[in-house]
């Protein structure tokens, strides 16, 4: 048989015409083939997703409201802007820019993050909304000269990014004696969400590469402009749409899932009889005492916050986290800075409760030192007061408010914020020094107004019994 298909083989065409060299170029050339098929797709697929950009950022405006319309829109508004903050100062324009996809009262235990920023921090966003996923509410300061610069970059981080877009709305702030200049250059505006190219048009441009330019200034640098935190950060919390708020700063990052895992965890009180908290084996707490913390209305919780070094990644969990902190590439928020301000979170005892698990209140600390944590609570909470401005004492006070007005304060477990860089002491602008010391003597006074303001409480807030014990402080 074997015979028979050699003597046939032999006798066909294909032997006479050497098959196997035939069959390698054949195979060659359909290698080559492929390869240019596949480089075909390739350039089908960049340009399907450029057609997919353009489609996005078309349904957005027709989803929600056309980009001309929105223009059109703010620039009324603050024609006809009326509306001052209390001490006749600032204009302040609620709601200026809102987002599209969020409902009011949708969960009982939902959580907005609350925030404020000038024109310059707004980048902060991207990574931020991704991260947080949910809602947004964020007042942004401005003046007459970066008002287009600050309009163009919340119109196209609104427009052309999909998580923005559906979850932050934006709120505005500016003196009256700077009030915004050149608003027919919102009439050159033009949307766009790709690379820009300087050649393409005369007109101001929307794109990536234009949103550094401008007069903009970090929050505290201008020499001329007070950076009004306080009022900013209350018209945020104002404006939020859910039971609870996360005040944090713009460009910090939360860990992962951290707003879903925290109305698992306020839910969870109601569902079950024993609330979820953290223990360790040499210290183990009290499941009644994390069910009093839900069910207190006046209960703060806690969420540590870090800093990490430029260009490392930002860890999504705790494991991923304490593996950063073993190689001294992240260490707990203002650790050179001012380490005394975080000191009451006790970042040694949160190390100790180990990694992995779910959200869990850890412990409770009793606020008795000058402390300014970010922290989760009712929306509800005292506001801060707008008396200050620049750096100094403006987050302590808040918090100093909140606990002569009886709140307590938790700390979460499996949660963290992560800034962006270290924080050190020659980082910060010229006139922090200053601004401190102006604002501690505002702090004093306030201290003692709390007395009038809460008659009926023995909390206080000179911090270890002496007036002068004073750590610089945010």
């Amino acid at each position: 048989m074997l015979r028979k298909y050699i003597t046939l083989w032999k006798r066909s065409p294909f032997e006479k015409c050497r098959f196997w060299p035939l069959l390698t170029t054949l195979v060659l050339l359909i290698i080559l083939l492929q390869v240019w098929h596949m480089a075909l797709l390739s350039r089908l697929e960049a340009k399907d997703a450029q057609r997919e950009d353009s489609r996005s950022l078309v349904g957005r405006q027709l989803q929600g409201r056309m980009f001309r319309t929105v223009l059109e829109e703010m620039e009324e508004r603050v024609t006809n802007s009326y509306r001052f903050d209390r001490s006749g100062t600032y204009h302040v324009l609620d709601n200026f820019l809102t987002s599209e996809h969020v409902v009011r009262g949708r969960n009982l235990y939902d959580v907005s993050v609350v925030t404020q920023c000038s024109s310059n921090h707004l980048h902060h966003l991207s990574d931020l909304a991704q991260r947080w996923n949910g809602p947004i509410s964020v007042s942004v300061f401005t003046f007459d000269d970066d008002f287009v610069h600050t309009v163009s970059s919340m119109l196209h981080f609104h427009f052309c990014n999909d998580h923005i877009y559906r979850h932050v709305s934006f709120h505005l702030v500016y003196p009256i004696s700077r009030a915004p200049k050149h608003l027919e250059g919102l009439r050159d505006l033009k949307l766009s969400c790709a690379d820009h190219d300087p050649s393409s048009s005369s007109s101001v441009d929307l794109s990536p590469a234009q949103l550094g330019a401008g007069p903009s200034v970090a929050n505290y640098a201008s020499e001329d402009l007070e950076y009004p935190n306080n009022l900013l950060r209350n018209l945020a919390i104002n404006y939020a749409q859910t039971p609870y708020i996360f005040m944090i700063d713009v460009d910090m990052v939360p860990s992962e899932n951290l707003r879903q895992e925290f109305q698992k965890l306020m839910s969870s009180h109601i569902q079950h009889p024993h609330f979820p908290v953290a223990t360790t084996k040499n210290n183990s707490s009290s499941s009644s005492g994390a069910d009093a913390a839900v069910a207190n209305p006046l209960s703060a919780f806690v969420v540590p916050a870090f800093e990490i070094q430029e260009k490392v990644p930002i860890p999504n969990t705790k494991s991923e986290l304490l593996t950063l902190w073993l190689k001294t590439q992240v260490r707990p928020f203002y650790w050179e800075a001012c380490n005394p301000c975080q000191k009451l979170t006790d970042y040694d005892k949160w190390r100790r409760l180990g990694k992995g698990g779910p959200l869990a209140v850890a412990y409770s600390v009793e606020r008795n030192a000058l402390w300014e944590p970010f922290y989760i609570a009712k929306t509800s909470v005292p506001l801060y007061d707008e008396r200050f401005k620049q750096y100094g004492f403006n987050r302590v006070s808040q918090v100093c408010e909140m606990h002569v007005a009886g709140f307590t304060f938790h700390i979460l477990d499996n949660a963290f914020l992560v800034h962006k860089g270290f924080k050190t002491p020659g980082s910060f602008h010229a006139q922090k020094d200053a601004e401190n010391k102006r604002n501690k003597v505002l702090y004093r006074k306030f201290v003692e107004e709390l007395r009038v303001k809460y008659p009926d409480t023995q909390r206080r807030c000179f911090d270890g019994g002496d007036k002068k014990s004073y750590f610089y402080s945010n």
